[in-house]
């Protein structure tokens, strides 16, 4: 029994507490431990709340790195925002970050999210509560991804592809085959070992159909294909051979895009047609959804006269034969252009909002400019509408700072630096690193913003174009037995189960909309408690210092923190062993190429090693002129 140093009982004493206030106390007591975290933006924006709006640049203040869960109202945009990891101790001695634009950080629910640490591995968090709960069986490149509508599976393929496609229910971290291809792919891929995207593809929307590069054991490329996941069969395919950067579907499956040195095409999912992009590789592209419901390419030109950043209607570009050697550039729409004020910046874009079509995600960093004003969309992450004339809402500064090379820091630590912010599915969570003003590759966490479900309007995924299923772009429609098998099926769902309801903690998740409200109501009511918590706390240490309570034995409720010893169960105790592999990066530059510049940046060749036959293990860093700090960062680690 807890007592006072007089000896009498403490719970007796309590009821000299107005019974109002005891009320309170219970139900605080009952909610805060667990179900709510400071971290969450409940009750942060008020009703009447709008983005600031259009190519801002407002000088950015001073702001001390913000301690884990600690949410902030920017200085600049007003947008909440707080830190998610904390590298130093959670632990990952170099760095937590997200793994790139292109990559779906958070789940179908938004109640996880995934983190990449410098050893390798993949780490589950509570999106809620930021807690890390386990280091995930896939490691290195594996090419996680997560499912449509099940928030507890999340497909990946072996480290720099192999013949199978997995899926892991991130619960138990219990692994199964979806798709084994052996056996199942036409003859010219017989040899097939590695099959993949080179870490920057995704499925469609729906999760039904996934496109891959398939290459042999040597790393000669062998060709294409696009699967069908929902009927378990090959929906295309088509042999081929020369340089590739990367390959993926598009949002509503309908397209296959390549880039690749000999430019961007786009084949339809049957291969039969195709369309020309961009002459040379898209930089940092990303595919999305417009918001009437045709696919999208987005990227930047550094070679244009404008350095336009800029979108392709997919769905609305000339197509012409596979067989055809040349094509006519789809026409596209500028967002806006780098050049005319003279500066430039690298980009990344993510456009995997598929909930809050015509929306795309941009993050910059290393802006410059040649005639001495500092850029408009410097160092910064904004949402942009995918249209002529865009809307543009600037969200947060990055803080991210170039590492010092006086201070031996290498080309490497300067990529991991990059922000790579990638969004959700409805554009209410998005997640950038940053070393946040250390001018080191060795101090990056992860940082989050929220926002309201309306703070961009729309929302509802829009009907394909069209009112037939089509095999891309602007092809007459065809009609099979059965259906044809690359359909849009924007709105059909993999899976109509729920998935199964299981208490992590004391959080339940259990994917069906009711329960949703109930975890809302739920949070809302944890919020309300804890205020009542903070204004209970001071009568009650006043009543306890009144009666004299002897301080060792006072009641308190412990949070649990994720402290060196007391780490989620199944974390482990050393560094996951990762296997060194060399190859050749992407062929995206880090640093942005100069303005009005005439040539094509060169993309064929690596300065660390030969060739485009090996996988990339630091995904994008520049090709050319790496230095050996690159060259050994890419042997280092299995990115």
């Amino acid at each position: 029994m807890i007592v006072s140093k007089s000896g009498r009982p403490v719970l007796p004493l309590l009821s000299l507490l107005p019974l109002s206030l005891l009320s309170l106390l219970a139900f605080a007591l009952l909610l805060v431990p667990g179900t709510s975290h400071a971290a969450t933006c409940d009750g942060f924006y008020s009703s009447s709340f709008k983005l600031a709006e259009g190519k801002l640049n407002p000088a950015m203040p001073s702001l001390a790195k913000p301690a884990k869960g600690s949410r902030i109202a920017e200085p600049n945009f007003k947008t909440c925002l707080f830190r998610a990891t904390d590298h130093r101790t959670e632990p990952s001695s170099y760095y937590l970050r997200n793994d790139y634009s292109r990559r779906q950080a958070f789940n179908a629910n938004n109640t996880y999210f995934l983190a990449y640490s410098n050893d390798g591995s993949w780490r589950l968090y509570d999106a809620n509560t930021l807690k890390q709960l386990r280091v995930l069986t896939p490691g290195g490149d594996a090419e996680p991804q997560w499912h449509p509508t099940d928030p507890n599976t999340l497909y990946y393929l072996p480290t720099s592809g192999g013949t199978k496609l997995m899926k892991l229910d991130v619960r138990n971290n219990q692994s199964s085959t979806v798709v084994d291809f052996v056996g199942k792919l036409p003859g010219w891929a017989s040899s097939a070992r590695h099959i993949w995207t080179r870490s920057e593809g995704a499925p469609s929307a729906n999760g039904r159909y996934w496109g891959f590069l398939v290459y042999d054991n040597s790393w000669n490329m062998l060709g294409y294909i696009v699967w069908d996941l929902q009927q378990n069969k090959l929906a295309g395919s088509r042999q081929a051979s020369g340089s590739v950067d990367n390959g993926s579907v598009s949002a509503s499956g309908r397209w296959f895009v390549v880039s690749a040195d000999n430019g961007v095409w786009a084949w339809s999912a049957d291969f039969s047609r195709k369309i020309l992009i961009d002459s040379i590789g898209g930089v940092h592209s990303d595919l999305g959804i417009m918001a009437n419901g045709h696919d999208y390419f987005v990227s930047a030109d550094y070679q244009s006269d404008g350095g336009d950043v800029y979108f392709v209607d997919l769905d609305t570009c000339p197509t012409v034969p596979a067989s055809a050697t040349s094509a006519t550039r789809c026409p596209r729409t500028v967002l806006f252009p780098m050049y005319p004020t003279g500066a430039w910046a690298t980009l990344h874009f993510s456009a995997k909002s598929f909930s809050k079509p015509g929306w795309v995600l941009i993050s910059t960093y290393d802006a410059q400019s040649n005639r001495g004003s500092v850029p408009w969309f410097k160092d910064m992450v904004m949402a942009v509408e995918v249209k002529a004339s865009p809307k543009i809402y600037p969200l947060a500064y990055t803080r991210r700072v170039a590492p010092a090379s006086a201070s031996g820091q290498t080309g490497a630590d300067a990529y991991w630096t990059a922000p790579h912010a990638t969004v959700n599915r409805d554009f209410t969570r998005i997640s950038f690193n940053s070393n946040w003003g250390n001018r080191t590759g060795a101090d990056i966490d992860i940082y989050t913003i929220q926002l309201p479900a309306n703070a961009l309007g729309g929302g509802s995924t829009p009907p394909p174009p069209g009112d037939a299923p089509r095999t891309g772009g602007n092809l007459p429609p065809q009609r099979k037995k059965g259906g044809n098998v690359a359909a849009s099926v924007i709105s059909t769902a993999t899976s109509t189960a729920l998935p199964a309801r299981v208490v992590e903690g004391e959080r339940i998740a259990i994917g069906c909309v009711l329960c949703t409200h109930l975890a809302e109501f739920r949070s809302a009511m944890a919020a309300f408690a804890g205020s009542m918590w903070r204004q209970a706390k001071p009568l009650l240490r006043s009543a306890a210092d009144a009666l004299d309570f002897d301080s060792g034995n006072e009641p308190r409720r412990v949070v649990p923190v994720l402290a060196a010893s007391a780490r989620a169960p199944d974390l482990p105790a050393t560094p996951v062993a990762t296997t060194a592999s060399a190859g050749t990066g992407d062929a995206e530059a880090s640093a942005s190429p100069t303005p009005n510049a005439t040539t094509q940046p060169a993309r064929a060749t690596d300065a660390c090693d030969a060739g485009d036959r090996a996988p990339a293990t630091a995904q994008d860093l520049p090709r050319n002129g790496a230095t050996d700090g690159e060259c050994d960062a890419r042997t280092a680690s299995v990115r």
